[in-house]
């Protein structure tokens, strides 16, 4: 697992290829950004170099007569338009910068409500959540390594399965389990994702309101139920992170 770890530091490259974008995104949002912090995976501990290991959270004041989707649109033309080819995601858009994959995530910040009001391209939904909060919750849950391994697994196996739903999932199937034993943790984790994955209800825990596990079909989460299945066959270590 250690080859595709990412250890983060000011000289790393991922925070060298995010630093290369941020004065890009100064220029774009002008007066009304707020401000630009890592986030994601970075942040969390939880970066691998299969997937993108950054991400910038882009805060905004409210833009006069631009709704939060209008926004993400926005950045992603003047992106375009820098010739970075950005790839949009979920509540983000990827660009390539010093061969890495760089995420970036643009958040409206109400002044009279905390937390961020982001865009969610795949349901077409404005989306009320804390970045922050989840970054606090992940980083300080002692289960880094086992989100790592899992986000190695999907990877490796083309699967759809965005990262807070695969955290929130992690947590959820290793509740009132020991820490620090990596392994047997990583296969409690596909024992539930075998068996109840497809069932469960995942919210976010900045907003119950959002309901994260309906971000996947019920075609996707039977894909993940189906690799999870096939790796517990296996039960051998290298076969499952390889």
């Amino acid at each position: 697992m250690e080859k595709y770890q990412v250890i983060p530091g000011v000289g790393s490259p991922p925070h060298r290829a995010a630093d290369e974008i941020i004065p890009l995104l100064k220029e774009w949002g002008k007066q009304y950004l707020l401000g630009l912090t890592l986030s994601g995976a970075y942040a969390k501990g939880t970066a691998i170099t299969l997937a993108s290991p950054v991400d910038i959270l882009i805060a905004l004041r409210p833009v006069p007569g631009m709704e939060i989707k209008t926004i993400f649109w926005n950045l992603f033309t003047y992106l375009t338009d820098q010739n970075l080819r950005p790839r949009s995601r979920y509540v983000s858009m990827q660009v390539q910068c010093q061969g890495l994959g760089v995420d970036l995530v643009p958040v409206c910040r109400d002044r009279n409500s905390s937390g961020d009001v982001l865009f969610d391209k795949k349901s077409e939904r404005t989306v009320r959540t804390d970045i922050a909060q989840h970054t606090h919750l992940i980083a300080n849950s002692g289960r880094q390594q086992e989100i790592s391994a899992l986000k190695i697994w999907r990877e490796r196996h083309e699967l759809d399965l965005p990262s807070l739903y695969l955290e929130l999932t992690v947590l959820h199937a290793l509740e009132g389990e020991r820490f620090g034993q990596l392994a047997d943790n990583v296969i409690k984790v596909l024992r539930y994702l075998t068996n109840r994955f497809e069932q469960a209800v995942v919210c976010d825990p900045a907003n119950p309101e959002n309901i994260v596990s309906n971000d996947l079909d019920l075609r996707a989460k039977q894909a993940v139920a189906k690799a999870a299945r096939g790796a517990l066959y296996d039960e051998n270590w290298k076969k499952i992170l390889w």
